[in-house]
């Protein structure tokens, strides 16, 4: 059963991953946009302190250099602008919204909350926080997983379980 729940678990994220990049690439042109920009807009809507490139990789989770080869992009089509330090480049020069990137950031976090409200229909507000708050911990829990790397994992595995693990296999064929 424990096998079963982690590979029905990275099933469906897959799954819903997969979900709302065919969301973005279907919904993305109807703004103007590439959908790789949709939640940065939503993001800078959220900080109208404005980010840097470096803040607004982190907190999408995408590489920089994507974000900084994207950047002329969205300068060029009116929707976001930079501090400028004259005579050099600042990578850590807050982006923040132009009046028509907040347009069209405002009408994009208006379809999100229609999403959400459609994604999250008949389901307990309580069940919702406490999913949330359950997939906040796996997310965490999957993030130092992820830095310890192989190596580091297999050894906290007991050479019983891989034992066990090994002989169920066997005798399942």
């Amino acid at each position: 059963m424990e096998q079963e729940r982690f590979f029905n678990f990275t099933r469906l994220i897959d799954g819903i991953h997969k979900d709302v990049l065919k969301i973005r690439l279907d919904y993305a042109p109807a703004f103007g946009v590439k959908s790789v920009h949709v939640f940065w807009l939503y993001d800078l809507l959220s900080h109208p302190e404005g980010l840097s490139a470096t803040e607004l990789a982190a907190s999408s989770q995408i590489d920089r250099s994507l974000i900084s080869r994207e950047i002329a992009a969205l300068k060029k089509q009116g929707l976001i602008q930079s501090e400028n330090v004259e005579g050099k480049r600042n990578y850590n020069a807050k982006l923040t919204l132009t009046e028509s990137g907040k347009a069209a950031a405002k009408r994009i976090s208006e379809l999100g909350v229609y999403f959400q409200n459609r994604v999250s229909e008949d389901i307990d507000e309580k069940k919702l926080m406490i999913f949330y708050d359950a997939l906040e911990k796996m997310y965490r829990n999957l993030e130092k997983i992820a830095a310890e790397g192989f190596d580091a994992s297999i050894q906290k595995i007991s050479p019983e379980t891989i034992e066990r693990n090994s002989h169920e296999e066997s005798t399942a064929e």
